[in-house]
């Protein structure tokens, strides 16, 4: 899939649930919401290695620029891979480690890539 430099992709998915990505050049995070106010889960890198302090900008499709943790980050290859599984699924993947937001106690089982 080819990428412009920053991209806001929502997909919509079963009983009021979505994903957005968030894309900036070859990176980029997601953001799982169960339903339309859930402050939901978001992404993390467990093989993140650079400074903690590290952001990444990403723009917004209404023009709003924002920044989040590099950490947060994934490869974009893993983003284009998430969307798709989300898309033919209707749940989040379970090889992207999830934060959950909301700290409600629920989890997204985690299974790395290989």
């Amino acid at each position: 899939m080819s990428h412009d430099q920053y991209q806001e992709v929502w997909i919509e998915g079963p009983d009021g649930q979505s994903m957005c990505a968030l894309i900036n050049g070859n990176m980029g995070w997601l953001m799982y919401l169960r339903s339309k106010g859930d402050p939901g889960f978001s992404s993390r890198n467990p093989d993140y290695q650079g400074a903690e302090s590290a952001n990444i900008d990403y723009a917004l499709s209404n023009g709003q620029r924002d920044e989040y943790p590099a950490s947060w980050a994934l490869p974009i290859e893993v983003i284009d891979r998430a969307l798709e599984h989300f898309r033919k699924e209707g749940r989040p993947p379970n090889f992207v480690f999830w934060h959950n937001d909301s700290g409600d106690g629920s989890k997204v089982d985690y299974v790395p890539l290989s």
